[in-house]
């Protein structure tokens, strides 16, 4: 017995010193990390898809060729279109802000005067234009902010090496990819590979379906949004579509931050109440589509995990890692969640659970 539970604990101290050393390795190099884990990310989305091919006798090098060129086609021509576009709108709506804010005050001024015992006229026009500077102060930040990371020479540098090495890093690892998965299996200690590669093909299982489901989920939200909007007649109605839907894999705060942008948008554009409720009425079809048939249909529960853990996950990977925390996250959470689920099986069929011994 006492032989038994040395060996498990020295196993559990030899996987904790390799996971510790494997997230310095991770923190110390996360620089250089980006276009890799880009890469791998979208050699997993996309290794199905080849798979298929070499089903249809297409040689997985000529797939992986033929898929990665095309994916990157496609990225290339939406940002050649997304950049311009956005820095246009972006520019155009620091110049209108000063008087959106005037026209947000005359369409609230009226519920303002209800309160007017309780709040004077001069304290609610020192909030006005403390609002309106900080709104302000705000947007000229973030433009200022977006047009020097543009111009910045070391931003520049690691945008032109994410474009060039990260369709090189997908190809040969979705070329090579049953190699890697092989080569890694022969790594693992013989009494317990079969136990890991179980657990590995639970993580790939749910994580996959995740991660093709939510990529559909955020595209038809950008599409629902967007058409919304724009049949509302709202200005900037691509923009605020076209976020609301990709922060979407965000629970909940992606929604928020649209409906609150595109309804205060409306106030500041819109003179009648009427197509102020049409285009909170848009992302009310919007959050009904999401939680009603988008959701269960395309991802329903296979990740398994809590929308708060989500949220945790995205929050501390962006904190520890930056925007590579944020790509690192979900398979990061996902992982943990089956390792979890796994050892909570383990520990209520355990004698020491039900009490024997």
């Amino acid at each position: 017995m006492e032989m038994h539970s040395y060996a498990l604990n020295r196993k559990f101290w030899i996987w904790s010193i390799i996971i510790i050393l494997g997230v310095l390795g991770i923190y110390t190099v996360k620089g250089i990390l980006l276009p890799f884990v880009v890469g791998l990310i979208i050699a997993y989305l996309l290794n199905p898809v080849v798979a298929r091919l070499e089903e249809v006798h297409i040689p997985r090098t000529l797939g992986s060729a033929i898929l990665i060129l095309l994916s990157f086609l496609t990225i290339i021509e939406f940002f050649l279109f997304a950049i311009p576009f956005l820095q246009n709108e972006l520019i155009a709506l620091t110049k209108r802000l000063p008087s959106y804010g005037e026209r947000i005050y005359g369409t609230l001024q009226p519920f303002l005067s209800q309160f007017s015992d309780f709040v004077s006229i001069q304290d609610v026009e020192q909030l006005k234009e403390k609002a309106s500077a900080y709104m302000g102060d705000m947007f000229k930040w973030s433009l200022s902010a977006a047009v020097g990371i543009l111009g910045n020479t070391l931003a520049l540098a690691n945008l032109i090496s994410l474009v060039i090495l990260t369709p090189v890093v997908a190809f040969y690892l979705l070329r090579d990819w049953s190699r890697f998965t092989v080569g890694m299996e022969k790594l693992l200690p013989r009494d317990q590979a079969r136990t890991i590669m179980t657990q590995i093909n639970q993580i790939n299982k749910t994580l996959g379906s995740y991660l093709r489901g939510q990529c559909l989920v955020c595209l038809c939200l950008s599409i629902i949004y967007s058409t919304g909007l724009m049949m509302a007649g709202l200005d900037y109605a691509i923009t605020i579509g076209i976020a609301t839907g990709i922060l979407a894999f965000i629970p909940y705060v992606g929604f928020l931050i649209g409906a609150v942008s595109a309804i205060g948008l409306a106030m500041a554009q819109f003179h009648d109440w009427a197509s102020i409720g049409w285009v909170a009425f848009v992302f009310l079809i919007g959050l009904s589509a999401e939680a009603y048939f988008l959701t269960p249909k395309l991802i329903g529960d296979r990740i398994g995990l809590h929308p708060v853990w989500i949220i945790f996950s995205l929050l501390a990977g962006g904190l520890l890692f930056g925007f590579l925390g944020m790509f690192l996250a979900m398979p990061v959470a996902a992982t943990l969640g089956v390792v979890v689920r796994f050892f909570m099986n383990k520990y209520f069929q355990s004698d020491f659970y039900h009490g024997h011994g």
